[in-house]
């Protein structure tokens, strides 16, 4: 139930703001699709933590209630970030949510490490700082020598951090 009542506020959302998820891709490469820019995706705000859903790997069996805003009440509430709307998500209290410092604690990403690149489920992160995860919808957490997706796009050759999880469908 709590999946479908996530699913619909999704697609409310979506309809509702007359925008889908700017994917941009890297101006040498036209067919690539694995770079998702904030432009139009509604913020959305987990436990009081923002977000973007394309920088989040949420566990939607863990929501414990959804709340939609859209136009000024969105920014007076939430600021600027949420001129697309914004999706108020409050978590079970059991549940984990991981910002971007407490991942490199939780997964014992070194110092030096901290500063690669981070994709998720083959997916660049542009602005990790809106990285949020729910532990139990991660499946894994490596370190890549070497980037090894079908079209490159925008990702230094070598290091990448690479987090598999569930994702919200």
């Amino acid at each position: 139930m709590k999946k479908l009542l996530f699913l619909l506020a999704l697609s409310f959302t979506q309809l509702s703001f007359a925008q889908n998820f700017d994917i941009r891709t890297a101006p040498t490469d036209k067919n690539s699709k694995n770079i998702f820019i904030k432009e139009n995706a509604p913020l959305v705000i987990a436990n009081g933590n923002k977000t973007y859903l394309y920088a989040s790997a949420l566990n939607v069996n863990n929501i414990q209630s959804i709340n939609l805003f859209k136009g000024e009440k969105a920014i007076n509430l939430f600021g600027k970030k949420a001129k697309n709307g914004a999706l108020e998500m409050t978590f079970k209290p059991e549940t984990q949510l991981l910002n971007l410092q407490s991942f490199y604690l939780e997964y014992k990403i070194s110092k030096e490490n901290q500063s690669l690149p981070i994709v998720l489920n083959k997916h660049f992160v542009d602005e990790k700082e809106y990285l949020l995860l729910d532990k139990s919808a991660i499946f894994s957490v490596k370190i890549l020598d070497e980037q090894p997706f079908v079209e490159p796009v925008l990702l230094p050759r070598g290091k990448a951090i690479y987090i598999e999880a569930m994702e919200m469908k």
